[in-house]
Formats: C-alpha cells, sequence, structure tokens
C-alpha cells in the first residue's frame, strides 16, 4: 500500500511539473479578464495556488495576506507559515494553523492548462462572493509566478515524505495498539454518527438508511427474506464523495433501493465500517455489494467497487435482483407453508387446552354439585333424626303419662308436704306429699296433669330455681333440695331444641 501511494504521488508530481511551462506563464501574464467577483484570471490563479500551498480554505484571510503582500506569492507565504511576532503593546494576533495537507490530493484537480482548487471535506456554505468594496491590483510579475511554481515544487517532495511517514506509523499503531472488532454498543454508535454525517453532508435524498449494526441489519434481511444492500462509504475519499453524490443520493436510485431492498451504510474511518470491510473480501470505498438468503446463508450476489454510473449501477442491480427473487420466493413459500403449519399446531394446542379447561371447569361443577347433594342429603337425615327422635320421646311421653294416672296413689296422712303446681294455662292443682318424696316424684305428678306439656320444667319462685330434671338431683328428696311447705312450682314447657335433646323420658 505504501509503494503504490508512493507511486501515485510521484505521477502527480510528474503532471504537476509538465503544466509549468513558458506557455502557462505567457497565459497567466496576459490573461487579463474579470469575474464575477471583480478579480481576474490571473489573481484567481494566484488566490488558488496560495490556498494549495497553504492549506487555508478561507478565502476572505487569504485575500488579506495577498493584498498585504502586494500579491507577491513569495511573500503571502512566508507571511502565511512566519508571521511577524507582535510588540508587547498592541493586541496579539492568533498564530494561523499549520496547513492541512492530509487531503491535498483530492483537492488537486486539473482542467485545462490551469490548477483549480477541487472540492474540499468542508461541510457548510462555499462563498461564492466577495464582501467589501473591489480593490484594483497590479497583476503578478513573471518572476514571481515562476517563484510560486517553484515553490510548489519544492513543497511536493517534503509532502510526500510526510505522507509516507504518517502511514507508516498510523499503520505500525494499527498493528500495535488496534483492538478487535467493536462492541454491539459501538457499531450501532459508529452506524449513528456515520448517519447523522451522511444525513449533513449530502440532505436527504438518499435510500433510508438502516438504524443498527451490520449484524442486526443481517439478521433483519435474513428474518424477514429481504435482499440487504450493503454500501461502504469514506469521508476523505472523493471518489466515494463523487459516488454518494452521482449514485446514491439520486432520486432513482432511492426508489430502486426503498421499494426493494434494505439499505445499509457506513464509513470506513469508523471500525464497524473497517470490520465490514475486511468481511467482504477487503472491500475499499465506494463500495456496493447486494446480499441475498441463499442456500441457507447469506450470500453476496452482486458487488461494485469504485465509481459508475448511476445508470450503469440501476441496471446492474435491477438484473441481480431478477436473478436472485425467485430464491426468496420460494423461501418466502417454504415459510409461509412451515408458518401455516405451526399456525395450526398452535391452533390445534390452543384449542386442546380450551377443551382441558373446559373439563376441568365441568369436572370441578360435578363435584362441588355431589359435595352439596351430599350436605343436602346428611342434613335431611339429621332433621329426620330428630324429628323422628322427638315423635319417639313424645309416644314414650304419652305412654308414661297414661301409666303414672293408673298408678298414682291417693295422699296419706304422712304427708304432710303441700305444694302447689302452677300449670301453662293458668290453672293450679295442689298436692301433698311426704318430705322424703324425691323430685321425680314431683315430676311424675307434674305430668299426671291433663294441661301440663310433654316437655316441661319445674321452677319454684323462692327461691328461684329450677328442679333439675335429670342426673343425682333428680334422686335427691325435698328435704335435701329444701323444698318448703306451701311452695309454688311452676310448670314450664320447654321449647328450644337444644333443650329439647337433653330431655329424658
Amino acid at each position: 500500500d505504501l509503494f503504490s501511494s508512493a507511486t501515485s504521488y510521484y505521477n502527480e508530481y510528474k503532471s504537476y511539473l509538465s503544466m509549468v511551462n513558458e506557455n502557462d506563464v505567457a497565459e497567466l501574464n496576459h490573461d487579463s479578464s474579470s469575474n464575477a467577483d471583480g478579480r481576474s484570471t490571473n489573481e484567481d490563479s494566484i488566490l488558488s495556488h496560495f490556498q494549495e500551498v497553504t492549506g487555508k480554505t478561507n478565502v476572505d484571510e487569504c485575500l488579506q495576506l495577498l493584498d498585504e503582500s502586494n500579491w507577491n506569492l513569495e511573500q503571502a507565504v512566508q507571511k502565511a507559515f512566519n508571521p511577524p511576532i507582535p510588540t508587547p503593546d498592541p493586541p496579539t494576533e492568533q498564530v494561523p494553523p499549520l496547513p492541512d495537507t492530509t487531503n491535498l490530493r483530492q483537492r488537486l484537480i486539473t482542467q485545462g492548462n490551469h490548477v483549480q482548487l477541487g472540492e474540499s471535506n468542508f461541510i457548510g456554505p462555499r462563498y461564492s462572493t466577495l464582501s467589501g468594496p473591489i480593490i484594483n491590483r497590479n497583476p503578478p510579475s513573471l518572476l514571481q509566478t515562476v517563484f510560486s511554481y517553484s515553490w510548489s515544487i519544492v513543497y511536493f517532495p517534503m509532502k510526500l515524505i510526510f505522507t509516507i511517514i504518517s502511514s507508516v506509523v498510523s499503520f505500525a499503531l494499527d498493528f500495535l495498539f488496534g483492538g478487535g472488532p467493536p462492541t454491539p454498543r459501538q457499531a450501532i454508535s459508529n452506524v449513528e454518527d456515520h448517519i447523522a454525517e451522511f444525513n449533513l453532508r449530502y440532505g436527504s435524498m438518499h435510500p433510508r438508511l438502516y438504524h443498527g449494526s451490520y449484524k442486526e441489519a443481517i439478521s433483519h434481511a435474513k428474518r424477514h427474506l429481504r435482499f440487504l444492500l450493503v454500501h461502504l462509504h469514506s469521508n476523505g475519499d472523493a471518489t466515494a464523495h463523487r459516488f454518494a453524490q452521482d449514485v446514491v443520493c439520486t432520486y432513482v436510485f432511492k426508489n430502486l433501493v426503498e421499494d426493494n431492498l434494505l439499505f445499509w451504510s457506513c464509513t470506513t474511518e469508523k471500525a464497524e465500517g473497517r470490520c465490514v470491510a475486511e468481511s467482504l473480501s477487503n472491500a475499499k470505498a465506494p463500495f456496493l455489494a447486494l446480499l441475498c438468503y441463499k442456500d441457507s446463508q447469506m450470500r453476496m450476489v452482486y458487488k461494485n467497487q469504485g465509481l459508475k454510473s448511476v445508470e450503469e449501477v440501476i441496471a446492474e442491480l435491477t438484473a441481480a435482483i431478477v436473478e436472485n427473487e425467485p430464491h426468496l420466493a420460494r423461501q418466502r413459500t417454504r415459510q409461509n407453508r412451515l408458518s401455516e403449519s405451526t399456525s395450526s399446531q398452535m391452533l390445534m394446542q390452543e384449542q386442546d387446552a380450551a377443551y382441558q379447561e373446559s373439563l376441568l371447569r365441568d369436572q370441578e361443577r360435578a363435584r362441588k354439585k355431589r359435595e352439596e347433594e351430599e350436605a343436602m342429603r346428611q342434613i335431611q337425615e339429621k332433621e329426620d333424626a330428630e324429628r323422628q327422635a322427638k315423635e319417639n320421646k313424645i309416644r314414650a311421653i304419652e305412654t308414661l303419662r297414661e301409666k303414672l294416672k293408673q298408678t298414682l296413689k291417693p295422699e296419706s296422712k304422712t304427708d304432710t308436704l303441700s305444694l302447689l303446681f302452677k300449670l301453662p294455662d293458668g290453672s293450679r292443682v295442689a298436692r301433698k306429699f311426704a318430705p322424703d318424696s324425691t323430685v321425680k316424684d314431683l315430676y311424675e305428678f307434674a305430668l299426671t296433669c291433663d294441661e301440663c306439656p310433654n316437655f316441661f320444667s319445674l321452677v319454684s319462685n323462692f327461691p328461684k330455681r329450677e328442679l333439675p330434671s335429670d342426673g343425682d338431683c333428680y334422686l335427691k328428696t325435698c328435704l335435701e333440695m329444701e323444698i318448703q311447705n306451701a311452695t309454688t312450682l311452676f310448670v314450664e314447657e320447654i321449647e328450644s331444641e337444644a333443650e329439647l335433646s337433653e330431655v329424658e323420658v
């Protein structure tokens, strides 16, 4: 690469020397026609040489230096590189920067027999007119013109040596300290920066750029079965600049790409662009590659390196698309069939899942219904058992009532305890008992009364207490229970189910 670069610069150097001849000098001295800015062709030529040697792009600054030197190119160049040292009293002036010699090869474009300033990489407005009054300037002498060419001849080898040294140093640094491929975050950042710079420099008349790394673009194209058009650009290359202006940023190219392709672009100055260029057989900008999913992998079906007309690029791209579209069509058909099959399987799985869910819901409802029916059955059986037990108790009590009436003994002389039974209907029955009569005897006598309910309890009024109807106290005597003479016993009917369940016959 260094040898080819040096050879190229040497050829340009020879071409540059061939322009310096007596005819050119005579033409520069005698051409006095003026342009639209009020300058003669000779002055434009001196201005162009001055910008070429110094690398300055500010036209006003160059004109000021030339005016101060009376349009003497040698003096103006010396002032540009060796400005006078300011005195302490007046304000200091800023020392102008060294000339930019990195892209001199792209800035020199020969046209006819004159050397003119070519397209630069400066992004911004181009000054076509100068503000301020037009100053009549004397044309340079023949000696001044010859000296300017001589200075250029001396400067060109120095620039060549500097470029070679810079290339060697850059190659060594890249070889020793160059890292691997960028991380995904760095790759996306490189692409976003390139898109911003590309839009700023060339506007929006270009296909929509894919916002993502190269791997993401490959994955997107493979997943959606689309063509991927890769564009490698270089901000410092004049050919890449012309290719971007004359091909990429055209209406026909934009329509073709946006209607059919996925467009990804990056500059080779970025790490992402360099890695992509290496993966595409060390491609050099400007470069176009059309990638297609073919034979189960992404293949490059078209490439273009170098400058071509937009008509040629459109024709070649169209032919490549027409030739490889059937492969994508077959892939899409296969993918659609697989998708339909997958959709059918998913639909069947969803239907089966819905059926199983419905079956589980039905089984759950049936289980709950059985549990409710079982609970209702148990409740019904319990109620029936309680009702039957109550009826049995009533029949037993009625039988006991008749038996007690038949076996009831009349009062005797030993019965000295007089008691009064007050029934629920308000009637009263008096009876004398022996002091050793038990509580049981009192309950049995109360049961012999016709107005006595089947289930009842005996309650004394003073002291107010309920006589027990079961247990050990049930068999205690009136004397033990401290039931006194002339005591009134109230017959109270038992109505609550809890108390009825505790009554023993």
